[in-house]
């Protein structure tokens, strides 16, 4: 059965791991290599949107870093032969995208940062070797193949891996709001005091000097005090203004509140062990993949005649925390849904743009094909011959030709429209 629990502040080596994750997305946006702690599927992911980047001529440098007194936490799902993990943490990403020299564009936000880690209990990092020039060294750093001979050779998932991740906007920086508010307030307040003071000496130069020089620093100290307090008044109307401007682009993620609890309360008749969290990462990550593939006609997570050409020129796609279920039904030995993903994106069209998008997202899956952790499209089994190919973006066996349909295993995307 899944068990989930909230964690505290802290979540063990899980937020470490989670922190190591975050760099290698940083070190990926800038060399492209693609992260060591990420799933087969999560790398293909990133290598599409890399090629993406770089059809454009562009450079997008994505930076997640701490806040100081963040929160942090994890939801656990023991499975029999995967455990399942949700980590998150506040973060600041510092993003920034540049076509040749020339930087186009830069943005600074706060955020929640989540990703799905998948650890199988008992293993441990091995040695392999090169079987072009015999070089040893450790599974997790040769999945790219071997650093001295460049040869690329079939090796085994190396756990744990992070198989998908998200971010959610916040609205400040939580952690060091009142530090910067607090010197904000008293850098204005001693600049203001120290120039008012000097005015005032300079205006009052008929009267007595010990006079002029109190009246002087009075009126500099409420002067000072005054504009001190304006400003403060000022920022908290413009903070609040960002509240209602943040409240009001999320007013529509309202509608997906409850997703969560009616999607598990649906699945958990056909999957006991089934978990909302998980499933979110992979519909996600299911949705990144289609995004940032040029040719689709081959890939096996997708099953759908419409026109994908409002995908061509997106650069990067943010989840937004939220999923509506607009359906969910089972019938003919089938499982279909079909949910609303709220999504934050950036285009490329000669400038970058930045606006929200949703989509209506119609996936299905056998109701014998119960959620396994462990599955990965980069090595199925053929049901006819037995034999394991890499299904990602190839929808028959190249030993027998048979079919391969991913509802026999997982979730797949049957149609993408804009809502």
């Amino acid at each position: 059965m899944s068990e989930f629990s909230n964690a505290s502040r802290a979540a063990g080596s899980g937020i470490d791991r989670l922190n190591a994750f975050t760099e290698e997305l940083h070190d990926w946006s800038v060399s492209g290599r693609k992260p060591v702690l990420a799933s087969r599927e999560l790398r293909y992911v990133l290598g599409q949107q890399k090629q993406r980047l770089q059809s454009f001529g562009l450079q997008m440098e994505n930076a997640i870093d701490h806040t100081g007194d963040e929160i942090t936490g994890r939801l656990a799902r023991k499975g029999q032969s995967i455990n399942a993990s949700v980590l998150y943490r506040e973060a600041v990403r510092r993003t920034s995208i540049k076509s040749g020299e020339k930087t186009v564009k830069t943005e600074k936000e706060p955020i929640t940062f989540y990703a799905t880690l998948l650890e199988k209990p008992g293993f441990s990092d091995f040695s392999c070797t090169c079987p072009n020039c015999g070089h040893s060294g450790l599974v997790s750093e040769m999945r790219d193949g071997c650093p001295y001979c460049g040869t690329v050779f079939e090796i085994e998932d190396v756990w744990p891996v992070f198989s998908s991740w998200y971010s959610v906007p916040g609205i400040v920086e939580r952690a060091n709001l009142m530090t910067k508010l607090k010197k904000s307030m008293m850098t204005i307040f001693f600049v203001s005091f120290a120039a008012l003071s000097v005015i005032s000496w300079f205006v009052n130069k008929d009267i007595d000097p010990v006079f002029r020089e109190l009246v002087s620093l009075f009126t500099g100290a409420v002067t000072a005090g005054m504009l001190t307090f304006v400003s403060y008044m000022a920022y908290s109307i413009f903070l609040l203004g960002r509240v209602f401007k943040e409240a009001g682009r999320s007013l529509p993620l309202l509608k997906g509140v409850k997703t969560g609890n009616k999607v598990e309360k649906f699945m958990k008749q056909y999957e006991p062990d089934f978990s909302f969290p998980y499933f979110e990462g992979r519909l996600i990550s299911l949705l990144r993949a289609i995004a940032f593939t040029n040719d689709r006609r081959d890939l096996s997570i997708y099953e759908g005649n419409e026109d994908l050409s409002f995908l061509d020129k997106l650069i990067d796609m943010q989840y937004r925390g939220a999923l509506q279920l607009l359906s969910a039904k089972a019938e003919d030995g089938v499982i279909r849904m079909k949910l609303k993903a709220f999504m934050d994106n950036r285009y490329y069209d000669g400038r970058v743009s930045h606006r929200d998008v949703n989509y209506i997202v119609a996936i299905e899956k056998d109701i014998e094909a119960h959620t396994d952790p462990e599955f990965s499209l980069c090595k199925v089994k053929c049901r006819n011959c037995g034999s394991s190919f890499d299904a990602l973006h190839m929808k028959k066996c190249p030993y027998c030709a048979t079919p391969y349909r991913l509802t026999h295993d997982d979730w797949m995307i049957t149609s993408i429209r804009k809502a």
